[in-house]
């Protein structure tokens, strides 16, 4: 499916990650597009998104320094700069991974009583800008959502396939057992680079990266020497 991106002043454009904000630069040289550097599926969350607190959580999740998460986070700019834009185009793709992201923006974007139009554009999932799907989004469920699955980790049905599915894996991936864990114990003779190869590829659904990967896989190592 082609999809052209019209555009518009006062638009901000909010990428999954580095890559995809730096392939849409090519196609809007002109336009104003952050990324929105964060990785929700991992760690925990609070209630109130870009806050102090919000922060601490992230930073810990990343095991980085308070001072080097704030380097790369959106949240500073978005809490500063969102009343400035009369519309939002978000481009982020189909796995857990970004799923649970964009619910976490949606929600931000509640929270902060955006009024302005949002766009979605749905991206194949190769790192760059190609456009898959695009709709309307409607602010109103979103942080209802976010509470209901990052905060409390329960079950939510957000009405759209593309949440759903991303929803029912980060709920599966945020237990102690899951598949990701049957699937190492299950190839645990593997070496462990071939191991975390397997991994990426099977979990792709999840976005799995390879530092999560090589964690899972460490894990399962620390707990059969515990034993």
């Amino acid at each position: 499916m082609q999809i052209s991106i019209e555009p518009k002043p006062h638009t901000l454009h909010i990428t999954s990650g580095e890559a995809a904000a730096e392939a849409l630069r090519h196609k809007l040289p002109q336009a104003d597009i952050i990324p929105f550097n964060e990785a929700m599926c991992e760690g925990s969350a609070c209630a109130e998104i870009f806050t102090n607190e919000f922060y601490q959580l992230r930073a810990a999740a990343y095991g980085v320094t308070l001072q080097s998460y704030l380097l790369k986070s959106p949240g500073g700019w978005l809490n500063a700069m969102l009343p400035a834009y009369k519309a939002l185009n978000l481009y982020f793709d189909y796995d857990m991974f970004c799923v649970v992201n964009t619910i976490t923006l949606l929600a931000f974007l509640e929270q902060a009583q955006y009024k302005g139009q949002i766009n979605f554009y749905l991206l194949e999932a190769n790192g760059g800008a190609d456009i898959i799907d695009t709709w309307p989004v409607k602010l109103g469920i979103y942080n209802e959502c976010y509470q209901q699955v990052l905060v409390n980790r329960q079950p939510f049905d957000a009405g759209k396939s593309y949440f759903n599915k991303g929803i029912e894996l980060y709920l599966d991936y945020k237990k102690e057992a899951n598949r990701i864990t049957a699937y190492i114990a299950a190839n645990s003779a593997l070496d462990k680079q071939e191991l975390l190869y397997k991994l990426m590829a099977r979990f792709a659904d999840y976005g799995l990266t390879d530092i999560a990967a090589a964690r899972f896989i460490d894990a399962h190592l620390q707990k059969v020497a515990d034993k």
